[in-house]
């Protein structure tokens, strides 16, 4: 059984898909374009590390939109 969502939840969820929209995306895909330019992809970590990053503050924009 789901739960109402009050005025206040709701408010809190469009701040947080706004928040990760518009600065944490911009984040992760500035540090993927950074790990990028290092060279060979295969082993860089850093490179998958923010390719992760990137595509858990995705799917938490998904999540919390529907």
């Amino acid at each position: 059984m789901r739960e109402q969502l009050t005025e206040s939840d709701v408010k809190k969820i469009e701040e947080e898909i706004q928040h990760r929209k518009h600065v944490i995306r911009k984040e992760a895909i500035e540090a993927v374009k950074e790990a990028r330019a290092q060279g060979d992809l295969s082993e860089n970590f850093e490179y998958h590390a923010a390719k992760k990053y990137k595509n858990q503050n995705e799917s938490r924009i998904r999540y919390l939109e529907r």
